[in-house]
């Protein structure tokens, strides 16, 4: 497995780095993957995800209470979209969380997953909100024509090697517990 421009292996001391350094106008808070329940295909490099600051949300027209942005609908109880034409937006629930997505109509992918995810550009580290009506707001203004907010990008929501980028991400994880405790023997 290599990585690919959307999908890079980024180092856990790398990682720790952007925890700490991450921008306060952009990013609110950075979680470890272990804290999100993001499916295992979803970014499955990403080490964590990351909670947009209620600057970026208020900038996307967001404010505590509103209701979801107009134009959305229900197709079930936790995935919402919005159609734009020749794309869609999908906003659909991660307990506790709710990920942000764009279908833009590619169907020439190797598996199931051929949507992108609105991410940092830090190692595709997926944008989630803590409410869907936060993540209705964010996906229309990262949506727009023009530029997105500083840090912000759109990847691909899986590599083409999805099964060979999943068992390396498992296995980079249990040689970094491995290696955080040599004396504990891992069964993967």
């Amino acid at each position: 497995m290599v990585s690919d421009d959307c999908h890079p292996d980024v180092s856990l001391s790398d990682w720790e780095c952007f925890r700490n350094e991450v921008s306060p106008f952009l990013i609110e808070k950075v979680l470890d993957r272990s804290q999100t329940r993001l499916p295992n295909w979803y970014l499955p490099l990403a080490r964590g995800a990351a909670i947009p600051s209620s600057y970026l949300l208020r900038r996307a027209g967001y404010s505590t209470g509103c209701c979801r942005a107009r134009g959305w609908f229900k197709r079930r109880g936790d995935v919402l979209f919005k159609d734009l034409g020749r794309d869609c937006l999908i906003v659909q629930r991660c307990k506790p969380f709710w990920r942000i997505g764009r279908d833009v109509g590619a169907v020439a992918r190797p598996h199931d997953h051929p949507n992108f995810a609105l991410a940092h550009i830090f190692g595709s580290t997926p944008i989630i909100t803590r409410t869907y009506q936060e993540a209705t707001y964010l996906a229309e203004f990262c949506s727009k024509k023009g530029p997105l907010p500083a840090g912000l990008c759109w990847v691909h929501e899986c590599p083409d090697d999805i099964n060979g980028t999943i068992d390396f991400a498992l296995q980079r994880g249990a040689d970094e517990a491995l290696a955080r405790n040599p004396h504990r023997s891992l069964v993967v």
